[in-house]
């Protein structure tokens, strides 16, 4: 049975964690319990949740599933979800202009959501003028600079998807005086942390730094404020996953320090925490930095200091889910691999296969959303490739190729940079040069400053050739592309 958007609805899904509270400044409504809130909040969350309830009646209408609806529209589930909320969260125009074709709604769930959008933009020129001699939360102390934060990089011409980021500046204020939470707003700020996370694979990241950002300074405040020691265990893990989320951003942007900062600071807090998961996934990721991708990337980077942590995340294996024991497994393969330790590497890629055989749909959310079938073959390539074994890298990494959907570009980018070495090893200059030619412009194209740092180690891996015409054309194309 599909969530209705109800507090407490059985979904027959796994289900994100949610926090319950019984204690001061709660009103209750039926079976239901509400943070107090200003009035006029209240208000457009009574007119947000019309929409909602114009989504959630014409799928229904329709005899479709939220699971069904999203892929007619060529979204995932949870997207469906979230617009069927009632908690006063507006979806982006994009993805209500996609329900309203795929439930033939004649241009009127847009209408809906336009009107709302206006009259929310009123509100808050009204609430400007107030703000201008100091809002309520300012007034109390409680919002703290930078909650609501640029929606973009500095620096980044990328424009911002448009994302409605779950509270604005009176709810957190509310919430912060409140000093408790309600189910609905922590089940939205883990969907936007989710959300953010998948997005990674095909939105410039400069574009999604504002907006992780934004969303992180809130969580953080919230549970430095937090009084409840359930509720701030919970905001604690989020806090965590969503620096994680933000390192892996700011590592595609080519700030290694900035990513290495935020996932130590979700290792710390998860063991502050005694949280096992969130340290396990804190440590994969800071050891992909620490060895960067296993010196596929960065020549600052350490095997040896990855692969001890590593084997700390190993330790955890059992508390965490599927994909990230996969991805140990496929992490500890890559590192072996540049060791040109054969035999451990295939032992590592056996147990992450192992683990990958149990990764199903609910598993690929988040962090994790871009593992696939596609993704391992992409690890198992690269592993071909260190091994001195070219000619498997690149049967292996077509497969890669193919099996990589279009929900994750930057893998199949990766695919291709490590398949055009394979072919330089091989002597098919001409293929290989091609393919990393084009693969560059892409990620640059895309901003992927990680992936473009990958591609540029393939180039000077091309320097036995140097003075190849294939090898010497695919230089001057480079150069050619850094003057403009």
């Amino acid at each position: 049975m599909e969530s209705n958007g109800k507090k407490g609805g059985n979904t027959g899904e796994r289900q994100l964690p949610l926090c319950a509270f019984h204690q001061n400044r709660v009103m209750q409504e039926g079976n239901a319990e509400r943070v107090a809130v200003p009035d006029h909040t209240l208000q457009r969350a009574e007119v947000a949740d019309e929409l909602a309830r114009e989504i959630r009646s014409r799928r229904r209408a329709a005899g479709l599933s939220q699971r069904e609806l999203a892929s007619r529209i060529g979204y995932t589930r949870q997207y469906v979800s979230m617009t069927e909320w009632e908690d006063a969260n507006l979806p982006s125009r994009e993805l209500v202009t996609a329900i309203d074709a795929g439930l033939d709604a004649d241009g009127e769930l847009i209408a809906i959501h336009d009107r709302i959008k206006q009259d929310r933009k009123a509100t808050r020129q009204n609430i400007g003028r107030v703000d201008a001699a100091g809002s309520v939360g300012e007034q109390c102390g409680c919002v703290p600079f930078g909650v609501l934060g640029p929606r973009t990089h500095s620096g980044s011409s990328a424009e911002a998807p448009d994302i409605e980021l779950p509270l604005d500046r009176e709810q957190i204020g509310a919430y912060l005086r409140s000093q408790r939470i309600s189910e609905h707003a922590m089940t939205s700020l883990t969907e936007v942390t989710r959300l953010l996370a998948g997005q990674r694979q095909n939105v410039a990241p400069g574009a999604l730094l504002g907006p992780i950002e934004a969303h992180r300074d809130t969580i953080s405040a919230l549970f430095r404020n937090a009084a409840d020691s359930p509720m701030k265990g919970q905001l604690g893990s989020l806090l965590g996953e969503t620096s994680i989320v933000a390192s892996r951003i700011w590592s595609a942007v080519g700030d290694r320090a900035m990513a290495l900062s935020h996932c130590a600071f979700a290792r710390k807090l998860a063991d502050d925490l005694r949280d096992p998961v969130i340290g396990g996934v804190a440590r994969i990721f800071e050891s992909n930095l620490r060895s960067d991708a296993a010196t596929l990337i960065g020549s600052d980077g350490d095997v040896i200091i990855g692969l001890r942590i590593l084997r700390d995340a190993a330790t955890l294996a059992d508390r965490l889910p599927p994909a990230a024991r996969a991805r140990i497994g496929a992490e500890f393969a890559q590192a072996y691999a540049v060791l040109e330790l054969e035999r451990e590497c295939q032992e590592a890629m056996s147990r992450a296969r192992r683990a990958a055989e149990d990764i199903d749909q609910i598993d690929r959310t988040g962090l994790f959303s871009d593992w696939d079938a596609g993704r391992l073959l992409v690890y198992e390539g690269t592993c071909w490739l260190f091994l001195n074994k070219p000619r498997k890298a690149i049967s292996v990494l077509d497969k890669a190729c193919n099996a990589t959907g279009d929900g994750n570009r930057n893998v199949g980018l990766a695919a291709q940079v490590d398949m055009a070495s394979a072919y330089n090893q091989i002597g098919e200059l001409e293929e290989g040069c091609r393919i990393l030619g084009e693969t560059h412009s892409s990620l640059v194209a895309m901003g992927n400053h990680r992936g473009i740092e990958r591609a540029q180690r393939a180039i000077e891996r091309t320097a036995p050739w140097r003075n190849e015409q294939p090898v010497r054309e695919l230089r001057e194309r480079i150069r050619s592309a850094e003057i403009q």
